[in-house]
């Protein structure tokens, strides 16, 4: 992974495997050129233009190009088109574009209209978009369907094949590990190529087809005699983990995957990747089959009682009378309709930086990404950002609590996790004292926010220390 001082469109594409060590990288606009010195420290073949700051180089092609905060200040229309179109032309693989978004608008001081956008108060343009507009100009212009990866920051790919594998490869997993837990002859003189088996089924829910790892498969058949008698032996030395549960759990994945590349254009099959193919055939027959699946599960996100039931029977989450609470880490383990819901909204606006509590609401089309620094650390946390999604009005905003005197905070952390988080136990212990030192038996109004919580905590005569409550010495 490409690590260095970035900026954020740049350091995102890099931890989403777009800009790699070794590939080529070039900055359409790009200022001074941190990013660009950045990567080539980082190994990356990185070069880039900009009008005002380097423009005797020459403007190359690249796997990747970047059009960072570029549009935005191009005052004229059709020279911002020419612009992307562009950059565009010299990107052999992806087009990175980030613009300003309207929550950003309230930071601009003395600002006057001009044209589409603004003069600000340094006597700059800005044009600032909604998360919809900006992904709506860029298709048309680029005659291509856009990927968002986080709010203001879209790619849009050259290729299907690639927009689809990256959609594919980047939602959230559940993780399967099988315990190995009885002794078989077979197992322990080729655990090395069993285990990789076992972790090839755990991944894709199936054994690999004829043409899939050839090189495993042929140590399998040494070992075993054939890929077939392998599993046996997996099966057999691992009795407690449930091989069926696993494939249908992919299964679902996969019907997950296929909902949401609709919300772009649904591939054809030849579109798919090879792996995803045989997934398609290998977990559920057809791929006509797995398409009027995955659009039966898409259509039912839209039914706001569909979805109320799934929240109501999530095995994860705070469940609240109009919404579901759920920390990211949980993502995996809810039910696929909520999961292609957040998707929704993931699609609309990519990935929030800082979010890790998702409120999904219950009562209407409406998903949130929350803050909480510290969640961790702190046994109540502050909320510092809430970015809204409202998916049917195709719109983004964010709230800043981060100079509220009174902010919202958070109680019983280990309802947000699943069972298998690591401070999970911790938290639970926490909401068991508070418990019984009763303070919560008030109105929880009034304790949802950092000013009530500590005057309760004052009532009863107590204070936290981490995660633990303690007695208040009164006098």
């Amino acid at each position: 992974m490409v690590r260095g001082v970035l900026s954020r469109p740049v350091q995102l594409a890099a931890d989403l495997g777009l800009v790699t060590t070794g590939g080529t990288f070039f900055d359409y606009g790009c200022g001074h050129g941190d990013d660009v010195e950045g990567l080539a420290r980082a190994g990356v073949t990185a070069n880039g233009w900009d009008p005002h700051f380097r423009p005797d180089v020459e403007k190359a092609s690249a796997e990747v190009v970047n059009l960072g905060y570029v549009i935005n200040v191009i005052p004229d229309p059709s020279e911002r088109r020419d612009a992307a179109l562009d950059a565009w032309e010299l990107t052999e693989k992806a087009l990175v574009v980030s613009a300003r978004l309207n929550g950003e608008l309230r930071t601009v001081s003395k600002g006057r209209p001009h044209g589409d956008g603004f003069i600000t108060g340094h006597g700059t343009f800005q044009k600032f978009y909604s998360q919809g507009e900006l992904r709506s100009w860029l298709d048309t212009v680029l005659e291509s369907e856009t990927v968002a990866i986080a709010p203001g920051i879209f790619v849009a790919f050259k290729a299907e094949a690639v927009a689809n594998e990256f959609l594919m490869r980047t939602r959230p997993r559940r993780r399967h590990a099988a315990k190995v837990s009885r002794s078989d002859r077979i197992y322990d003189e080729h655990r090395e190529s069993i285990d990789a088996l076992m972790e090839f089924y755990s991944e894709r829910g199936r054994l690999p087809s004829r043409t899939e790892r050839p090189d495993l498969q042929a140590k399998l058949k040494e070992a075993a005699g054939s890929l077939r008698r392998a599993w046996r032996v997996a099966v057999m030395v691992t009795p407690e983990t449930d091989w069926d549960t696993i494939s249908a759990e992919r299964r679902l994945d996969l019907l997950v995957d296929l909902a949401l590349l609709k919300l772009n254009r649904r591939p054809t099959f030849t579109a798919l990747p090879e792996t995803t193919r045989y997934d398609v055939r290998g977990l559920i027959g057809s791929y006509k089959q797995a398409t009027a699946e995955a659009d039966q599960l898409l259509f039912s996100t839209g039914d706001s009682q569909v979805v109320a039931g799934a929240a109501d029977e999530s095995p994860v989450g705070k469940r609240l009378p109009t919404s579901l609470y759920v920390h990211e880490s949980a993502l995996p383990d809810l039910p696929h309709v909520l999961r292609v819901y957040e998707g929704c909204a993931r699609w609309l606006v990519g990935e929030v930086d800082g979010a890790n509590i998702i409120k999904l609401a219950t009562n209407r089309p409406k998903v949130s990404y929350l803050e909480y620094p510290a969640f961790d650390k702190d046994p109540h946390p502050v909320l510092h950002r809430t970015t809204f999604v409202r998916i049917g009005a195709l719109d983004v905003d964010e709230r800043d609590y981060t100079s509220t005197a009174n902010p919202p905070i958070l109680h019983r952390k280990e309802t947000f996790v699943a069972s298998d988080y690591p401070s999970r136990q911790k938290f639970a212990r926490l909401t068991a004292q508070e418990e019984r030192f009763g303070l919560f038996d008030t109105d929880t109004r009034t304790i949802g926010n950092l000013r009530g919580w500590q005057e309760r905590l004052s009532e009863c005569g107590v204070a936290l220390r981490g995660h633990r409550v303690v007695r208040v010495k009164s006098g």
